[in-house]
């Protein structure tokens, strides 16, 4: 962690897809082999206030679908964000045994949580994971905690920095406050919003996040859905039907 190279590729990073090769690398430096970005920034709109990059297995994300939760990072997070010190999951698991023994069926064993607040009521977090338990383990997540903690801050600012001035400055749509029955899908909403203000399909993909097939299979809804011809006359429509409101 020493003379900062890492720091560089942090903050250098172009796109979501960069952070997230970052953070890994920084991570597995670290001892860890997952790690999991959570932040919120309250004063961009409702669809990109929450950034979340991770390096989870494809398994781990398929039962966050299913069930509709992050089981035990949600459950640490929640004590992290009364703190300002790290939350090591030996110390909470005891209180949520069956989320926690979930977790550990993907190889998620043990870990760290560590949250840091900025101004206006923004945060971010990052869940360090290791793939073993036992007492070496914890010894070495305690050992790592200053670089922990230094890391979430600077990863707090660049994720920051990136969606404000990459997705940020191009905002000119936003969701009205009550949505007409369109027959649209979040995600297909989603994705007008966005190809409204000149993103690509790769584009979207990256801020969603989804893969670029879906955000053309949802803009094809979205067009037969308005009965469209493509999707400039697409979000023609919704603007003029109220589906998404000029801001």
């Amino acid at each position: 962690m020493r003379g900062g190279p890492w720091v560089k590729q942090i903050v250098s990073a172009k796109s979501l897809a960069d952070l997230k090769e970052s953070i890994a690398k920084v991570v597995a430096r670290l001892g860890f082999q997952v790690f999991f970005y959570r932040s919120h920034f309250p004063h961009l709109p409702a669809w990109l206030r929450d950034v979340c990059v991770d390096n989870a297995p494809p398994d781990w994300h398929k039962h966050c679908l299913r069930n509709g939760l992050d089981g035990a990072f949600e459950a640490v997070r929640r004590v992290a964000e009364q703190r300002t010190t790290p939350v090591l999951w030996c110390d909470v698991a005891p209180y949520h045994g069956e989320l926690f023994a979930t977790a550990r069926k993907f190889g998620f064993m043990t870990g760290v949580t560590q949250l840091v607040h900025g101004p206006g009521g923004q945060w971010s977090s990052i869940s360090f994971v290791k793939n073993r338990s036992g007492s070496a383990a914890e010894r070495q997540i305690r050992t790592a905690l200053p670089q922990c903690h230094l890391l979430t801050c600077y990863v707090h600012d660049a994720a920051k920095s990136l969606v404000r001035d990459r997705f940020g400055s191009g905002i000119l749509l936003k969701a009205p406050a009550a949505l007409p029955d369109s027959g649209l899908s979040k995600r297909e909403r989603d994705c007008l919003m966005w190809a409204a203000v000149g993103k690509t399909a790769s584009e979207i993909a990256e801020i969603l996040p989804i893969s670029e097939r879906t955000v053309l299979y949802h803009l094809a809804n979205a067009r037969q859905k308005l009965g469209a011809a493509n999707s400039r006359q697409a979000i023609s429509k919704a603007v003029s039907l109220g589906i998404i409101a000029a801001n």
